[in-house]
């Protein structure tokens, strides 16, 4: 994640030794920022690892000559696997939409069928199971061969086709910028919105997520190749 400059200089202008060391300093005032690279620790350090039926854990891998994390989710009906960011070293929420949190991720589908919803990544409430419908939280979801921004509210969701022109990327980058007014959405190109959520946006505790689910006809293969969140830091 960038981390932002706090001393802006015009051309030729001077300043002084100790504005350009804050400069060049990450700014511990106003932001915390998390950034998973999944080469190291253990998965389950920072992770929780879950799986239903037939679905296979979450494992740190080496592909291709890089280190990502596989999910796979078997093969049958309701078979799905899950990864979550923990909080204190258990399953838990570590965001809400009040500390405008920004996710941005890399994610490789390798293998999916396009039917049903087949993996979901993102931010959502800990307590609830992935399968919950109308969920708290902010995602894409890949349903039926088409990518979706959503956001739900534990009572209803709004929902948004943000498939590239091109087809749903096999390696794709995604962000999410989410605050208590809206929610920006981002596919590959991180400087063009491709959807603005204004209703339905989450009101519980969040963590990150990536999920994958069968569909009910094959497996779904899916790669997380890292993880990045920044959030407001507390002000009291």
């Amino acid at each position: 994640m960038a981390q932002r400059h706090k001393a802006i200089k015009e051309t030729l202008e001077v300043g002084t030794s100790a504005e350009w060391n804050d400069d060049h300093i990450a700014d511990f005032s106003d932001e915390i920022i998390l950034y998973e690279d999944f080469i190291t620790p253990l998965i389950t350090t920072h992770w929780d690892v879950s799986v239903n039926a037939g679905g296979v854990l979450p494992v740190i891998t080496f592909v291709d000559h890089h280190s990502l994390v596989f999910l796979n989710s078997g093969a049958a009906q309701l078979d799905w696997s899950l990864l979550k960011y923990e909080f204190n070293g258990a399953a838990g929420n570590i965001t809400h939409v009040d500390n405008a949190p920004i996710l941005t991720t890399a994610v490789w589908l390798n293998k999916y069928d396009a039917v049903n919803i087949i993996g979901e990544w993102g931010l959502m409430n800990n307590a609830v199971a992935p399968t919950l419908a109308n969920k708290d939280g902010a995602y894409f979801r890949v349903d039926a061969g088409v990518l979706y921004a959503v956001t739900g509210d534990g009572a209803a969701e709004t929902t948004t086709d943000v498939t590239p022109a091109g087809g749903i990327s096999e390696y794709g980058h995604y962000r999410i910028e989410l605050t208590p007014t809206n929610c920006l959405f981002y596919v590959d190109d991180m400087s063009t919105i491709a959807a603005t959520h204004v209703a339905n946006l989450p009101d519980s505790d969040l963590t990150i997520f990536f999920y994958a689910d069968s569909g009910g006809v094959a497996d779904t293969e899916l790669y997380v190749d890292g993880v990045g969140l920044t959030r407001l830091r507390y002000k009291g």
